[in-house]
């Protein structure tokens, strides 16, 4: 009797187990271009206690390219590689600081892990409220760098705020685009810039405030869950010295509204160690209607007095004091102490002074001798000088430097139509008189 060789071939296949997420958010068809962004609710509190926290399952979540591509997330772990998703915006500062670290990390660990920036809500728009302080919150990073851009009405207008980022920054990772209602934000926020880092079953292994941000080290929790070594991941000490050196005069002056700012450096002395400082608005003695701010490795708003941060070896922080202030010409004092929270004595204090003054001739400030109105204007404003103004030019220009409108006023008070400018911030000077600078708001 023959026998029959039964031959059995096992083909090898990668098996990975369904993911356990929370409800799904998102919509399921794409969304139009004339479909309106929905309320945006100011949000006060601390971005570490929203949204997931580490050892969580996620909600599953369907958002959509710029192409109108679909991404749902269930989907994308059934490929069976982890996902970092990492919120941004344009308008927000510390995304854009972000960008290098997060090509770099797309690129070392491409194929391995899959990123993605889910663009949301706009951090510091002109114009329109912040939804982190409930008011008009303008960086200084955003005036010198000349993003100024309003909060997007319509989904195709936050495509455009994304045009907008790619035409001037080199994006590896793909963006998806937050909902009409913002539902990544309301969900996995609200945040301008967090981030989750999410195995394969859906569960956030690491979740930061802040992408990336310094205690924070995103390069160690990535090698932690793929075992890998970046060499990236440095762990260093908390005993570094720092010192801080003014950048900018400690008295700022300018005319009643303005943004008044302190600019200062943060050095950490150390090549080893990093610095942690405790930043507290130790005593504030300022006129009813003005506020006062911390910026340093992220802006807060004005009700925030005490904030700690953490300088890395040899690196150096920007320190930002505003002074906002009301229409009404009047000065304000703060007194700033800088506190090492790991080395004893080592302890600054520094004082910062606003003064707004009605301008009343050309001072040693070089001040211009007009006073603008209104401001914030929607069709026109209104020139007004203790001086004569007639046959003096005038330009608008914008935050690139670039002109946009001008020519010459009449007499000591001229109204000029403001019509034809875009909504947004620009800069109104005197041509031959050349007395000064005001910000001027385009409703």
């Amino acid at each position: 009797m023959k026998k029959t060789l039964l031959f059995v071939f096992f083909i090898p296949t990668l098996l990975f187990s369904q993911p356990t997420l929370q409800p799904h958010i998102g919509q399921n068809t794409p969304p139009l271009l004339t479909d309106p962004i929905c309320a945006i609710s100011t949000f006060l509190g601390d971005f570490d206690t929203t949204g997931y926290a580490e050892g969580e399952s996620v909600a599953d979540f369907t958002l959509y390219k710029t192409n109108g591509d679909s991404i749902r997330l269930s989907d994308e772990l059934m490929n069976g590689i982890p996902i970092l998703l990492i919120g941004g915006n344009y308008t927000c500062p510390v995304f854009r600081g972000k960008i290098t670290d997060i090509n770099d990390m797309a690129s070392y660990y491409a194929g391995q892990l899959k990123v993605y920036i889910v663009y949301g809500v706009e951090a510091h728009p002109i114009v329109d409220d912040s939804p982190y302080s409930g008011g008009v919150w303008v960086t200084s990073e955003n005036f010198s760098e000349g993003v100024l851009y309003e909060q997007p009405d319509t989904y195709g207008e936050r495509l455009e705020l994304i045009d907008s980022l790619l035409a001037n920054y080199s994006i590896i990772p793909e963006i998806l685009v937050d909902g009409p209602c913002n539902e990544w934000w309301n969900n996995f926020g609200p945040a301008p810039n967090n981030a989750y880092l999410i195995d394969t079953t859906g569960v956030v292994m690491a979740k930061h405030a802040w992408f990336h941000r310094t205690p924070d080290n995103m390069w160690c929790d990535i090698d932690s869950l793929l075992g890998t070594n970046s060499g990236n991941c440095i762990f260093a000490g908390n005993n570094g010295t720092y010192d801080v050196i003014l950048t900018t005069d400690s008295i700022v002056y300018d005319t009643p509204g303005a943004v008044l700012s302190v600019h200062a450096t943060i050095h950490n002395l150390s090549s080893t160690d990093n610095v942690e400082l405790n930043v507290l608005k130790q005593f504030i003695d300022i006129p009813a209607g003005w506020g006062t701010a911390l910026c340093a490795d992220v802006c807060y708003a004005s009700s925030v007095s005490s904030i700690n941060i953490t300088i890395a070896p040899a690196d150096s922080q920007e320190f930002v004091f505003y002074f906002y202030t009301s229409i009404v010409a009047d000065s304000g004092y703060a007194k700033i102490n800088f506190t090492n929270l790991n080395v004893s004595g080592n302890n600054l204090q520094q004082r910062y002074y606003g003064v707004t003054q009605e301008p009343s001739g050309i001072s040693e400030m070089s001040k211009p001798v007009f006073t603008v109105f209104p401001n914030p204007a929607n069709n026109t404003i209104t020139i007004k000088s203790n001086i004569a103004l007639s046959g003096e030019s005038y330009n608008f220009t914008d935050g690139l430097g670039r002109i946009i409108l001008s020519g010459k006023l009449a007499e000591n008070q001229s109204t000029i139509s403001i019509e034809q400018l875009p909504p947004g911030f620009y800069f109104l000077s005197f041509g031959s008189a050349n007395a000064g600078t005001v910000k001027i708001i385009k409703q």
